[in-house]
């Protein structure tokens, strides 16, 4: 489910000859559940290019925190999404934001930490803006470049080092 009305790419536009928006951002482009987390955490509607350079890399951040332990894991770090907020990405709008709420960890992820109160408070504004637009295979699609990423990261760590 994607909580945006439009696709990643139909968010944006051309700053000084050149494309900005969050389809740039190499954490959300390939990445459904973290476009769910962004598009929550900032109103691309109204602002269709990013906040602020380091937004990606707080959304990216967020996705690799363990909700067990608060701490954040570097990228490459295998960590099993059931210990991540990715479960509850693939709910509601509103049902995602009433677990993260209620969660004790949501003080500890980066994107509160960078954006503090504020966050929580767009977050669960935007959650009952926020769409719920079928699939049309982005969970499927999702699913297989997130195996892909497994798989590359198996073969880098399998191939020996010359």
């Amino acid at each position: 489910m994607r909580y945006s009305a439009k696709p990643i790419e139909d968010y944006g536009r051309v700053v000084d000859g050149e494309f900005r928006g969050p389809s740039t951002l190499p954490a959300l482009k390939h990445d459904l559940e973290a476009w769910n987390l962004a598009y929550l955490s900032f109103n691309f509607d109204a602002k269709p290019v990013c906040p602020f350079p380091e937004f990606g890399h707080l959304v990216a951040k967020s996705m690799r925190t363990d909700l067990t332990t608060g701490i954040s894991h570097p990228a490459g770090v295998p960590l099993p999404r059931q210990l991540t907020m990715r479960p509850f990405l693939r709910q509601r709008p509103r049902e995602f934001v009433s677990t993260m709420l209620a969660h004790p960890m949501v003080r500890r992820l980066p994107l509160y930490k960078g954006f503090g109160e504020d966050w929580i408070k767009v977050i669960f504004e935007r959650s009952w803006i926020g769409g719920e637009v079928a699939d049309g295979g982005l969970q499927e699609e999702a699913g297989l470049l997130e195996m892909r990423r497994l798989m590359d990261r198996l073969a880098r760590q399998v191939t020996p080092k010359k």
